[in-house]
């Protein structure tokens, strides 16, 4: 058995060293490119061949859709996805399809087309590359990921009608639903389809159901009220909505009808946009052209300006939220720059030896609570923000965090409490009074980490950030004082197990992350002992790819280990340890060893 465990690790390890869980997913990419107001998506398969999904108004997709589409280096070219026949949505096809040799030029078909230039223009570019696309019908992207037509003017996958003809918008109604596949993520894209209001056609819920659960929702309508039904939000139960408007449109988009259905105390999802919109709504992140990359498992969403969140999908089970395994680091409860309805915010950092979920993780004060229906993915050491305003313009110069509901969360300035919960569980806490350190402009630092929860614990933070409040947002604390030890951690999963290592203290160090079958005898090293047992599988660790790596500046690493499928080690325990080296080969940290078994 061990020389089948031997041979299996060096069979599997190789192909997977391809960058940790800190680092950005690799595998399918989606941007949404901000087009104004309009929507223009292009899709990037694994294998490296380009989709797109509208782009946007005239004269857009050259602005803005073929620079996206070239900063992704195309190994080549597949469908156009029209959604239907609205100008901010197919006036750039054109020039997409002019500039491009795609294949295939799918959209709506004929019934009740409108005639005017862009659809003139969108027709003659397209010429024989135009289809008609398929209710049903599934189309290969490439790499494994692909695009089911869930709906098309009114007829829905599973053979529901919604006749959209004399209702109020029926263009939009006549949108064409997409459902993207890769791994175990998925996204909805639905046009400009409507949800019933305002004598409205409801497509969105027969659509939704024959959807089903995915992970990232590209809003209808941009947001509009007369879209993102109630329903829908219980169909598709997204983690992620991501919207496109343009900047200060006449429309309200996004509306704070739609803003707050997606965005609610009792299941708080995060909804990033373009732009702020008509300005007028908050409880939303704004990112400019957003790139989402996932690895089927689990997904970044990152702004324009390089900001980003992670995500797990959410057919990954992660493990409840024990005490102490995210800290609260830092409290602004009165900004100076901008109101405290735009600038509160509580910062959250994962002190653990893995990647934690925070689905179901709720965040309460003496003015309401909040519990998250997104299952952000925090790697160890990672500060994430959660704000009441998410919007940089009007929060004062913030990074991206995690936009709270509105007016769920208001931080009292001389007397409050921040409490997270994971069910019954107390994670951690913060309470203040008078005197407690920050104030007016001045944001509450946390000292040390694993210290106390009292005023002793805190500091007036010392340095500027954004407009000019004082504080550390989404970064260490100026005055920490945190002392972390070497971390190792094992997670394990039906297809793989991966190996995470920390040494928040010790950056640029050489990290080594080691696996042996036992953690006895323990094998002398330089000045430490290294809690393994020297065996074939210890000697395979050392000489595997990723294993052996700088410390990240960040101080967080991981390695994936795939299994053979079938899994022939199903049940064994093995043990795991990480040694930091300086480049003298001494140890000046090092872990315990932690056993795990293989499902």
């Amino acid at each position: 058995m061990l020389a089948t465990l031997y041979a299996a690790f060096v069979a599997v390890c190789a192909p997977v060293c391809q960058g940790g869980q800190a680092d950005p997913p690799v595998g399918l990419t989606v941007v949404m490119v901000a087009v104004g107001q309009g929507d223009g998506l292009v899709i990037q398969s694994p294998d490296g061949k380009v989709h797109v999904v509208d782009a946007g108004l005239n004269g857009q997709g050259t602005a803005s859709m073929l620079p996206a589409i070239a900063s992704l280096a195309p190994t080549g070219y597949g469908f156009t996805f029209m959604s239907h026949f609205h100008t901010d949505h197919m006036g750039g096809l054109d020039e997409v399809l002019n500039a491009h040799p795609f294949t295939t030029a799918l959209d709506r078909g004929d019934v009740n087309r409108p005639t005017n230039t862009d659809t003139n223009n969108y027709l003659a570019a397209a010429g024989a590359r135009r289809q008609q696309i398929t209710v049903g019908g599934v189309y290969a992207l490439g790499g494994g990921a692909q695009i089911t037509c869930i709906a098309a003017n009114g007829s829905v996958l599973g053979g529901a009608f919604v006749n959209p003809v004399g209702t109020a918008q029926e263009e939009n109604a006549r949108s064409v639903v997409l459902r993207l596949d890769y791994g175990q993520f998925s996204m909805w894209f639905g046009g400009d389809l409507t949800g019933g209001q305002n004598s409205t056609a409801d497509a969105e819920t027969p659509s939704s159901l024959a959807c089903g659960d995915i992970d990232v929702y590209k809003c209808n309508h941009h947001g509009s009220s007369t879209s993102t039904n109630l329903n829908l939000i219980a169909n598709l139960q997204p983690e992620l909505a991501v919207v496109s408007c343009g900047l200060g449109n006449s429309f309200g988009h996004p509306t704070a009808q739609t803003v707050n259905r997606i965005n609610q105390a009792v299941a708080a999802r995060i909804l990033l946009s373009t732009t702020t919109g008509s300005a007028s709504t908050i409880g939303f992140g704004v990112t400019g052209t957003m790139r989402i990359t996932t690895d089927g498992r689990r997904y970044r969403a990152t702004a324009q300006n390089g900001s980003f969140l992670d995500f797990y999908c959410d057919e990954v089970v992660t493990p409840a939220l024990a005490a102490g395994d995210v800290r609260i680091s830092e409290v602004h409860r009165n900004p100076s720059i901008v109101p405290d309805t735009n600038g509160e915010y509580v910062e959250v950092v994962n002190v653990g030896s893995k990647p934690v979920g925070l689905a179901g993780l709720s965040l309460s004060d003496n003015a309401g609570s909040v519990t998250l229906a997104s299952n952000f993915m925090l790697v160890p050491g990672r500060p994430l923000l959660f704000q009441v305003d998410a919007a940089p313009s009007r929060n004062g110069g913030l990074p991206l965090g995690v936009p709270l509901p509105f007016n769920s969360i208001a931080l009292a300035d001389t007397t409050d409490n921040v409490t997270l919960q994971d069910g019954a569980a107390t994670v951690d806490l913060v309470a203040w009074t008078t005197g407690f350190p920050g104030g007016s402009g001045v944001a509450a630092e946390r000292k040390d980490l694993f210290g106390p929860q009292a005023a002793v614990n805190y500091a007036a933070a010392t340095m500027a950030f954004g407009s000019g409040d004082l504080g550390s947002p989404g970064r260490s604390n100026d005055g920490d004082t945190t002392a972390h030890g070497v971390q190792i951690g094992v997670s394990t999963a039906s297809d793989r197990f991966t190996v995470h290592g920390t040494a928040f203290d010790l950056p640029n160090h050489i990290s080594v992350l080691l696996l042996a079958n036992s953690n006895t005898p323990a094998t002398p090293f330089a000045n430490a002992v290294i809690p393994l047992a020297f065996d074939s599988l210890f000697q395979a660790s050392v000489s595997a790819p990723g294993f052996i790596a700088l410390v990240p500046v960040a101080g967080y690493r991981s390695v994936d280990v795939l299994f053979p499928q079938p899994n022939p080690l199903s049940g064994i325990t093995l043990h795991a340890a990480h040694v930091v080296l300086d480049f003298a080969l001494t140890v000046p940290g090092l872990s315990p060893s932690v056993a795990f078994v293989l499902p």
